[in-house]
């Protein structure tokens, strides 16, 4: 099977971005400026697609901009801070710098503090991993997860843009939307697999997504991340809009019935506990 796009490299490619700046009678920002920051943008992401250094050409080539342009914006991006290079392999690497920007939006997220201790909790009774994730356009992003005790648990990538099509969490955010911002979503998204479980066929994909709506929770097995099975619930804010996403991730060599019956069981009792202190 092909390996999908990734939300990295679809995002340093420009590709997967809302339209901005289109509208008609819109004030027009100097052009220069502005592909000048979608373009160092592109190189961030580009860095941050890779766990390894990446040559000048690789950075290019996932950027999707020649190397003189890279290597112009590499050479300002490291003056900054905001990566590094090997002077060795001449490779490079995100900087340290963007781990203090990370921070900063973390505690940013008001509901990422209410939810810590409730997601303590929810680990305590079951023993897995508990993860939050707020909705970033046409993604999902983890900013927190507190981790399970066992010897083999599912560790979450904090930060890592995933499709709003893909897996429990990406559901119930579906869910949330009225008819016509489902439609408009699925008109304007391709649907690629990112393991042989990713559900692609859109005809489905509403039919779970409904599922999901009359359930409250919604359940998947390994459709992002392998080997794992999750159960998800949306979190409401004080008006009922939708503020974020709590799922439990369990492995699915040990993902019994009785287990995601008692997770599912943990999680809708957090969130509404969770719904009620930010209702206060």
């Amino acid at each position: 099977m092909a390996r999908a796009t990734t939300p990295s490299a679809q995002r340093a490619t420009g590709k997967g971005r809302s339209a901005r700046g289109e509208a008609a009678g819109e004030p027009r920002m100097d052009q220069t400026a502005i592909e000048a920051v979608d373009r160092a943008g592109r190189i961030l992401f580009a860095l941050a697609a890779s766990p390894r250094e990446s040559s000048l050409l690789e950075v290019a080539n996932r950027a999707g901009l020649s190397k003189p342009t890279a290597f112009r914006l590499l050479a300002t991006l490291v003056a900054e801070g905001l990566a590094t290079q090997n002077r060795e392999t001449a490779s490079y690497r995100l900087g340290v710098l963007p781990l203090g920007l990370a921070s900063s939006v973390l505690q940013s997220i008001p509901v990422r503090t209410l939810a810590r201790p409730i997601m303590t909790a929810i680990r305590d009774k079951v023993n897995e991993t508990v993860v939050l994730a707020v909705r970033d356009h046409d993604f999902r992003v983890n900013v927190d997860a507190v981790e399970a005790l066992n010897a083999i648990s599912q560790s979450q990538q904090i930060g890592v843009p995933i499709p709003l099509y893909a897996g429990a969490t990406s559901r119930v955010f579906l869910a949330a939307m009225d008819p016509t911002e489902l439609a408009a979503y699925f008109d304007r998204t391709k649907l690629q697999p990112f393991s042989e479980r990713t559900l692609t066929d859109r005809a489905r994909l509403e039919n779970e997504v409904e599922r999901a709506r009359k359930q409250g929770f919604a359940l998947s097995t390994a459709e992002f991340t392998i080997g794992s099975i999750a159960v998800a619930r949306i979190i409401r804010g004080r008006e009922g809009e939708p503020l974020a996403a709590m799922h439990v991730s369990i492995p699915r060599s040990r993902a019994t019935e009785d287990l995601i019956e008692r997770c599912a069981e943990a999680l809708k009792t957090g969130v509404e506990t969770l719904e009620r202190a930010i209702a206060a």
